[in-house]
């Protein structure tokens, strides 16, 4: 078992990675970097960031076979202690790119219920030099466009989102030290 540092000052770092966690979901689309961190196993940074500052040991957390691996399951379960679940009506989820998992297998939450959702991490290789993608919607002034490389399962779903709000699924993309994110309540043209 390899235990990797956490935040080198854990209550300062943790909450300047939830105030810029905080800053990307209430400004969709908004690239923000994150405190570093070494990564853990073959996440990124910044998802190991996200994970080290949102889940914790009442919090479970589904892990893609792409990323599950001992070094990150040991440095989860030592810095956080959040549950490995095999569920995916887990709260959060933690997904590589290039693993092909398809999102209409999490929970989106229901109309009496929203906030049983999911929150899907996704690593993927760029946050930009992908096919364009136009948001509106709250936190925006005017539309704006962001290309991050996203694999096919999440352009699939972003442009046939089956759910309307406040059901379904945030959306949180990590790459190197910097996140952006897509919550449910903004619209996304996939151009």
């Amino acid at each position: 078992m390899t235990l990797l540092a956490s935040f080198s000052h854990p209550v300062a770092d943790a909450q300047r990675a939830f105030r810029r966690i905080l800053k990307a979901m209430s400004e969709p689309g908004v690239m923000v970097s994150l405190p570093k961190l070494p990564a853990w196993g073959n996440a990124s940074c910044a998802a190991t960031a996200v994970m080290m500052t949102l889940v914790d040991r009442e919090t479970p957390l589904w892990i893609d076979d792409a990323l599950r691996d001992d070094a990150l399951l040991s440095n989860l379960r030592f810095h956080t202690g959040a549950p490995i679940t095999d569920s995916t009506d887990a709260p959060f989820a933690l997904l590589h790119a290039k693993s092909g998992t398809s999102i209409d297998r999490f929970s989106p939450g229901d109309n009496v219920s929203p906030e049983k959702s999911s929150t899907l991490i996704i690593d993927v290789p760029a946050l930009s030099g992908g096919l364009t993608l136009r948001l509106r919607g709250p936190g925006l002034q005017e539309r704006r466009a962001i290309a991050p490389q996203l694999p096919e399962s999440v352009l699939s779903y972003l442009r046939d989102r089956s759910h309307r709000f406040p059901q379904g699924i945030d959306l949180i993309f990590t790459c190197g030290e910097n996140m952006m994110a897509l919550p449910r309540s903004t619209d996304v043209e996939v151009c």
